[in-house]
């Protein structure tokens, strides 16, 4: 297993932590520029006119005051709302990462699973194509078999079949792209840990965060880092570093935007 995704899960709480805790910041900003908007208006008498002239402006101050600071007030409740909102989907997503320490696992038993589901399904249509009916086929009862058998009598002879092929192609293309994914992460997994100095920085296998970085001595031109950003390298202010996902790919990309030749690579 890659180092880079055994601590996938402390990182992963981590980051709906962070933020959940900014989330609750901008709440709180939120409820004191809404006081703060009520205090502003406070000493002017509710439905009381705007006085004429210079005895007016004072109010029409507090009043422009009091809807800025509602205005802010609304816009940090509706961030503190959407960096909510994102820290339960960190929470909540179900899909399988490549950083987590048991993708490999999780993607092998999702492809078994739809490999099953696959065949099983062919050996139906096959079945109904033969019997004209799904009666009598493993794990169908009398009354599965029934439904079946009215939902079919609803198609057109041409497309009478248990299973639409539509579902098989699908899922054939599901099961497909697992596979890719499978042979991708066995490659990061059987990455040698990489240092490779150039002219002006240094390139590095990050394992602990499973990212290539490209750590510059100095900051790059600008044409460099539109260069990077077009090839999928991000800056991470927090490592100092321009990254992509660690994948053999990327580090071959990053070879490349920097001149390393093969020999020197190696």
């Amino acid at each position: 297993m890659s180092i880079g995704r055994q601590d996938y899960e402390e990182r992963r709480e981590a980051r709906a932590d962070r933020l959940e805790e900014r989330a609750q910041k901008a709440a709180g900003r939120a409820a004191d520029a809404f006081r703060r908007s009520e205090d502003a208006v406070r000493g002017i008498p509710a439905g009381q006119p705007i006085l004429p002239g210079a005895r007016g402006i004072p109010q029409r101050k507090a009043q422009e005051r009091s809807w800025r600071l509602m205005g802010a007030s609304v816009e940090n409740d509706r961030k503190a709302d959407r960096l909510q909102r994102k820290a339960d989907a960190v929470r909540e997503n179900t899909a399988i990462s490549s950083d987590d320490p048991e993708a490999l696992e999780k993607l092998e038993k999702k492809l078994a699973a739809l490999q099953a589901a696959q065949k099983k399904d062919k050996a139906l249509n096959a079945y109904y194509r033969k019997h004209k009916t799904v009666k009598g086929f493993p794990g169908i009862s009398d009354t599965q078999a029934a439904k079946v058998g009215a939902r079919l009598a609803e198609l057109r002879e041409a497309l009478r079949r248990p299973i639409p092929a539509f579902q098989l192609s699908n899922r054939n293309a599901e099961i497909n792209r697992l596979k890719k994914r499978i042979e991708q992460l066995r490659a990061v997994d059987e990455m040698q840990h990489i240092e490779i100095p150039f002219p002006g920085g240094l390139l590095i296998t990050n394992e602990e965060i499973n990212r290539v970085q490209i750590i510059f001595d100095a900051r790059p031109e600008e044409a460099v880092t539109e260069k990077l950003k077009a090839y999928g390298f991000r800056w991470a202010p927090s490592e100092g570093a321009w990254q992509a996902q660690r994948t053999p790919a990327a580090l071959a990309r990053a070879k490349w935007l920097l001149g390393i030749t093969a020999k020197e690579g190696n």
